[in-house]
């Protein structure tokens, strides 16, 4: 086997000009390549549970719940940034297809919300928190995405986090109606005159207690539509924005130091293990 530091003494111009040669061509790529500018907009999770009606009318429970929610509660969050929905949103918003000069008439929706995906990280970080990061040439716009789209997962969960309130209302209201039709024709019966003679005051006591109870209903109806509405009304948001993003004054993207160190000594090794593979053979012919 050559000896190592021979290879290097004898082959050193080799090895320094492949070396010299990549970090060059490395440094010229990224001198050239565009300037992309990062913005991260940061958000803690909201507690479910605080979208209960009952933490609101009762003290008691109140205490019992955090403002604050747990990092699995990022998972359906973290699932629909996945999608394409919010981007979607924001190509239409933004009028990104021109602002990537994209041409396309049919398809310039969809290629710009699919390039701004791709410009895009949306995960949790070490501390359970959500992380929008959002790179773009321009450092303004960078920023304005990653808002935005934080704002659509908001916009989108809290939505379905008050639908099962809006469905129990709308149920509520339906039996409320029937309840005070029901109410009515009691209450008409007894006024017009409609029961017969024979035992009227029997049946008027009984009518009188069946409107009784009715109305005990009706305003436990009313007031626990009053919650619900309050509920609704309130749509407490999903996610605690900490920091909305803001426009950097560095670009991120290229980095030109983590580049060219990783191209130097990568070189630099290519180049010892073809000066090791070319002594190699020329010491076995």
């Amino acid at each position: 086997m050559p000896d190592l530091l021979l290879i290097v003494e004898k082959r050193w111009k080799m090895i320094l000009g492949i070396t010299f040669l990549a970090t060059v061509v490395a440094l010229i790529f990224v001198l050239l390549s565009p300037k992309e500018y990062l913005s991260v907009a940061t958000a803690l999770p909201a507690n479910s549970l605080t979208a209960d009606k009952a933490r609101v009318f009762n003290s008691n429970i109140e205490a019992l719940y955090s403002d604050f929610g747990a990092p699995d509660e990022l998972d359906k969050i973290e699932g629909t940034a996945m999608l394409d929905t919010i981007f979607f949103a924001a190509s239409k918003e933004f009028q990104l297809p021109t602002h990537y000069s994209i041409n396309s008439i049919d398809e310039g929706v969809y290629k710009a919300a699919m390039k701004l995906k791709k410009n895009t990280r949306i995960n949790r970080s070490s501390y359970g928190e959500l992380k929008v990061k959002v790179w773009d040439g321009d450092r303004n716009e960078a920023a304005h995405f990653a808002n935005f789209l934080m704002k659509q997962l908001q916009e989108i969960h809290q939505h379905l986090q008050n639908q099962s309130n809006v469905l129990l209302l709308q149920k509520l209201q339906e039996e409320y109606a029937l309840k005070q039709n029901e109410y009515m024709q009691l209450s008409d019966s007894v006024g017009k005159g409609v029961i017969s003679t024979n035992s009227v005051s029997g049946k008027k006591g009984i009518i009188r207690t069946k409107m009784a109870a009715l109305n005990e209903q009706l305003q436990q109806y009313e007031k626990t539509i009053g919650e619900y509405q309050l509920a609704i009304r309130s749509n407490l948001p999903v996610l605690l924005i900490v920091e909305n993003a803001r426009p950097s004054f560095r670009s991120d993207k290229p980095k030109v130091l983590q580049t060219l160190m990783f191209t130097f000594f990568g070189a630099l090794l290519f180049s010892y293990l073809l000066a090791l593979l070319v002594e190699g053979r020329k010491s076995s012919n």
